[in-house]
């Protein structure tokens, strides 16, 4: 199976004010609305400064000549949201596909890669998304797929995404995202042992005192067709790279969902994706202590019920995971009409992660769930994932998801909360 990601859902209305709507359980705040544009797949970064960014696609190349993606900004810890305005810049070039944004952890630059397939447009704002200082169309080797960035600090931003059939490039910028010209193959086709799926997340660490990141170690992660997980490593800025295995489950199905790792600091990373076996669903887990050169044994987090389209984030010693999930065994794409999907919780701060918790009470769709990407006829209304970051000013989980708001419509809102 290969899970593609190109968005073709449209652009509609703006909000700038958040909407109560019903309790969470006790451990998170009353979830809001922060926006009702019909957009999925939301993803939330937060700044040094307590600036919270979501980002969402907006369709592929919805509104031409301009088509950019959705950012959203609150600067009061959650409790209202502003849609941001693209600008001349950002709004007059192509995207839509998919989004990201990656914050620079010293000065909190906001770098927005969106895709629009022939390439990605990478955007730069110094200003919290007030204005955009420039924007390049060309972040990428041209045709390529699901893209995602990180950020050493500094200027050095690293830029991965799927070229078929070349592999999983990463390319690199040292100027603060203006001109992308370094760039290298991470992953080949035999590396994924043949599957063309595209990468997970990729992370970046300040390695040394180099100033065009030459010592910067940088990794992503990937699925393998034979139901491996792996990461691609870089000791030197992403010059040359080396493979390690995560996980090998012979029999397993780890392209359901995009992997993700997440750096919490001094070359400590913590990894989560979806494995399917035995027709049944289970959330993995996995750390390194040495930026991915070796891992812990797979742990199984969440085993019961079906999940679908985990997330991470860690910062120190919590680790923190969302998914959606639903309590009837089996496969998301074979579920009954009558399973409720909910947004879903678990932490580590050791080795251990506490039950599954639910974030929202309120279901955010009912029915199977659809994970052949743009394979899938109905029931992608949800796109493919939903977002978690861990504070690092308060070290509290702030959590963002899609809700369908009238079942048999691809009508759909994003929601937030946040830990007490």
């Amino acid at each position: 199976m290969v899970q593609r990601c190109i968005r073709t859902f449209g652009l509609l209305g703006t909000l700038t004010v958040a909407a109560l709507i019903t309790p969470a359980e006790a451990a998170f705040t009353t979830p809001i609305v922060v926006t009702d544009e019909d957009v999925a797949e939301p993803a939330i970064d937060i700044a040094k400064d307590g600036t919270i960014y979501i980002n969402a696609p907006v369709g592929l190349l919805s509104n031409l000549p301009g088509s950019p993606s959705l950012l959203l900004r609150s600067q009061d810890d959650g409790a209202s949201w502003q849609r941001l305005d693209p600008g001349i810049l950002r709004g007059s070039l192509p995207g839509g596909g998919d989004s990201e944004v990656v914050l620079d952890p010293n000065d909190g630059t906001v770098y927005y890669t969106d895709l629009y397939l022939v390439d990605s447009t990478i955007s730069v704002s110094r200003d919290t998304g007030n204005t955009w200082t420039f924007s390049n169309p060309v972040g990428g080797v041209p045709v390529h797929d699901r893209q995602w960035l990180a950020t050493s600090g500094g200027g050095v931003v690293y830029h991965t995404y799927n070229q078929a059939p070349t592999g999983l490039w990463v390319t690199k910028s040292i100027d603060g995202g203006l001109t992308w010209v370094l760039g290298s193959i991470a992953a080949t086709a035999v590396d994924r042992t043949g599957c063309l799926c595209p990468p997970g997340t990729i992370v970046a660490e300040d390695g040394g005192p180099s100033p065009l990141g030459l010592d910067d170690r940088v990794g992503v992660i990937y699925s393998t067709s034979t139901g491996g997980m792996r990461f691609a490593r870089s000791t030197n800025g992403g010059l040359t790279w080396s493979q390690h295995v995560i996980s090998q489950v012979d029999g397993a199905d780890t392209v359901l969902a995009f992997p993700v790792v997440a750096r919490a600091g001094n070359q400590n990373l913590h990894a989560a994706w979806l494995e399917l076996l035995n027709g049944r669903t289970r959330v993995r887990y996995s750390k390194s202590t040495n930026f991915g050169q070796s891992w812990t044994a797979p742990q199984t987090i969440i085993s019961t019920g079906t999940s679908v389209f985990p997330w991470l984030d860690a910062r120190g010693s919590k680790v923190a995971v969302v998914v959606y999930h639903s309590s009837f065994e089996g496969t998301p794409d074979d579920a009954p009409e009558s399973a409720q999907w909910h947004a879903k919780y678990v932490e580590s701060s050791g080795n251990s992660f506490s039950a599954l918790q639910t974030v929202d009470a309120t279901p955010v769709k009912t029915g199977p769930i659809c994970t052949e990407g743009t394979f899938c006829a109905e029931d992608r209304e949800l796109l493919d994932f939903l977002g978690v970051a861990v504070n690092p000013n308060n070290g509290k989980s702030y959590v963002t998801w899609a809700r369908v708001k009238n079942e048999g419509t691809d009508d759909t809102e994003v929601r937030f909360s946040k830990q007490q």
